[in-house]
C-alpha cells in the first residue's frame, strides 16, 4: 500500500531513527535523467506527516548541487546534541567529491556544507556508516578504492 511518494529521479535516505520529526532525503540521481531531460541537480529533505491527507510530502530544506548522487546516508552523530541535532548528511557524487552537510542547516536555510573532501576523479560508487563507531564513515570509488574515514571526537 502506497502512503506517500515524491516525483523525482533521485537517490534518497532517512534520516536516522532517532530522528523526530522523520525526513528524507532526496539527491538528483547520477546517471539518468527524468522525463524534462533536466541537467540541474538538487538535494531536498522532505518532512514524513502520516496525518496529512494526499500523497505529497512537504520539500523543507533545498539545496542546489553541482553534482549528482550514485549515494546518500544519513547518520545519527550528533543527533539530540547542539552542534548537528539531526545528524550528517552525507553525499557520494558522480564527480568523485563526498559532501558532508547538516540537515538541520539545510531546513533552517544556512550555509549546512561542513565538508567537500575531492581526493579522486572516479565516482564515489558506495558509502557507509559504522553503526559501533558513529564518527566513522566508508566509502569507495570506482576504480575500488576503498577509505575510510573519522569524524570529530576519536573516543566515540
Amino acid at each position: 500500500m502506497k502512503v506517500k511518494e515524491i516525483d523525482r529521479t533521485a537517490n534518497v535516505a532517512w534520516s536516522p531513527a532517532v530522528q523526530y520529526p522523520v525526513y528524507l532525503a532526496a539527491g538528483t540521481a547520477a546517471q539518468q535523467l527524468d522525463a524534462t531531460f533536466s541537467t540541474s541537480a538538487a538535494l531536498e529533505i522532505f518532512a514524513l506527516n502520516l496525518s496529512e491527507p494526499g500523497m505529497g510530502m512537504e520539500v523543507v530544506g533545498t539545496l542546489p548541487s553541482e553534482s549528482r548522487f550514485h549515494k546518500l546516508i544519513w547518520g545519527s552523530m550528533g543527533v539530540g546534541g547542539t552542534d548537528s541535532p539531526n545528524g550528517l548528511l552525507m553525499g557520494g557524487a558522480d564527480n568523485g567529491n563526498l559532501f558532508i552537510w547538516d540537515p538541520a542547516k539545510i531546513i533552517n536555510k544556512q550555509d549546512a556544507l561542513l565538508h567537500k573532501l575531492d581526493k579522486h576523479v572516479g565516482a564515489v560508487a558506495a558509502l557507509d556508516v559504522n553503526p559501533f563507531q558513529v564518527c566513522e564513515f566508508c566509502f569507495m570509488y570506482v576504480c575500488v578504492c576503498t577509505h575510510v574515514q573519522r569524524l570529530g571526537n576519536q573516543s566515540t
